[in-house]
């Protein structure tokens, strides 16, 4: 049986950037390649981790994390659901604002 986990993922809002005395501008992420770039590093955590599991980062606008087609114990659930927020921070801190966000 495979072990799914889906990630609801929540993109940080937009950054209003100040351009002159009164005028500012708006730059929003790039979703796709924000949510691409998670998933990524949570999937090289996650093979020497939890190499059972099979990871899925999506948009949303609620974060959830989920476990799909099987039900851990409640003391297991808790425990991968922090470990997986904490490395979703790990993941996030090593982007470039400049990569991801709109000219």
């Amino acid at each position: 049986m495979n072990k799914r986990v889906l990630i609801r993922f929540v993109p940080p809002a937009p950054i209003k950037i100040a351009v002159s005395k009164g005028v500012s501008r708006t730059r929003d992420w790039n979703t796709e390649k924000l949510v691409g770039f998670l998933q990524e590093g949570l999937e090289i955590w996650a093979a020497d981790a939890y190499p059972e599991l099979e990871l899925n980062v999506v948009d949303s606008r609620q974060a959830e994390i989920r476990f799909e087609g099987w039900k851990p114990d409640k003391e297991l659930a808790a425990e991968m659901r922090e470990a997986i927020g904490q490395q979703m921070g790990v993941v996030l801190e090593g982007i470039e604002p400049d990569e991801y966000l709109s000219e």
